[in-house]
């Protein structure tokens, strides 16, 4: 018997910166794909220096580049607290749900008032959004003023599937880690196509802009105000993260690697319609899991996030290509264990 066990299930229908200047701004917007209208087309008609330099201005005000330096050189890290957590998640049967490009409704706790703003540093979407990429709602708050993987839109694909075998030992960022996981995804869509993703030859054992606690995480708070991924996902009690390196697939066909996967199970997020809540909306007593391949990669040299659309395979009703990959799965099995060895030393 597990440590921890649990099922759950469920069904639904179809359905910035004025700190430093508007080159900053419009510099940002050029990070997001498909591009709007205004600050995003600015941005592309920046020249490439400025903007490079406007963007790399914003990742030198990331707070947590002191934390992320003094962990990556470290060869022996310490393990958990009480011993590795093994983890096993699986999805056999339903559907999931596939997030389209979309502006994000900022939470105003979060974000702050718009003469106040917070979470402005780092790369734009990943880690902050400056205020000059913010803009009215219509409904008197903020959202964002470029589409993002995190907002309403999404479409319900069939057929999903989830198989991870996890170890959550490692405690901290290293050079070094002993956490693992194993993880096959996939989905289908109307056509019956097949799309998965495949992770993790290589965990990340070292963040970049925030800390991946060797590769897996366990029972932490994540997004929202932490600064621990982007605050445009809810502050969210995480049971199981990880971060590592993986490929995307179509068909059996390898699209592209390698690439940063993402995936966490958490507190539920989703409001009435899908709606991606703000942190007054999150059910603690109910689970999702998220699998996320950003439309970024790491660049670990310089300790910063760069563009990089993912190559999905999948076309949105406008013709153009769907550049990440945010999918949710939610009938899901889960177990856990804790074994008492390698623990970390007083």
């Amino acid at each position: 018997m597990s440590a921890f066990s649990t099922h759950v299930s469920h069904t639904s229908s179809k359905p910035l910166w004025r700190c430093h200047g508007l080159a900053l701004a419009l510099a940002g917007a050029a990070l997001m794909l498909p591009a709007s209208r205004g600050l995003a087309q600015g941005a592309m008609k920046m020249d490439p220096a400025a903007r490079k330099a406007a963007i790399a201005k914003m990742q030198s005000l990331n707070q947590t580049r002191g934390y992320l330096d003094a962990h990556k050189g470290e060869m022996k890290p310490l393990g958990l607290l009480g011993g590795p957590v093994s983890v096993s998640i699986r999805q056999q049967s339903g559907g999931v749900f596939v997030a389209l490009p979309g502006k994000r409704a900022l939470d105003p706790v979060v974000f702050g008032p718009k003469m106040m703003p917070r979470h402005y540093a780092g790369t734009p979407i990943i880690t902050g959004v400056p205020p000059m990429l913010r803009q009215p709602d219509g409904k008197g708050g903020q959202q964002t003023a470029v589409p993002t993987p995190f907002g309403n839109t999404f479409v319900v694909m069939a057929n999903g599937k989830l198989k991870i075998k996890a170890r959550d030992a490692t405690a901290t960022d290293a050079a070094t880690t002993q956490d693992s996981v194993r993880m096959m995804a996939s989905w289908q869509d109307a056509a019956g196509n097949t799309y998965s993703v495949k992770c993790c030859l290589k965990m990340a054992a070292h963040g970049v802009e925030f800390p991946t606690y060797g590769g897996v995480a366990t029972n932490t708070i994540m997004h929202g105000f932490t600064g621990i991924g982007t605050p445009l996902m809810p502050s969210e009690f995480t049971y199981f993260a990880f971060w590592g390196m993986g490929e995307v697939d179509k068909n059996g066909e390898t699209l592209d690697k390698p690439r940063m996967i993402h995936g966490m199970l958490t507190e539920y997020v989703r409001k009435s319609g899908y709606a991606l809540g703000f942190d007054r909306d999150v059910t603690p007593a109910r689970l999702q899991f998220h699998l996320m391949v950003a439309p970024f990669m790491p660049d670990m040299q310089h300790g910063v996030f760069v563009k990089k659309p993912v190559k999905t395979g999948m076309t949105l009703p406008n013709g153009k290509p769907l550049p990440f990959w945010h999918v949710m799965f939610e009938n899901l099995d889960v177990a856990a264990q804790r074994k008492a060895q390698n623990a970390a030393k007083p």
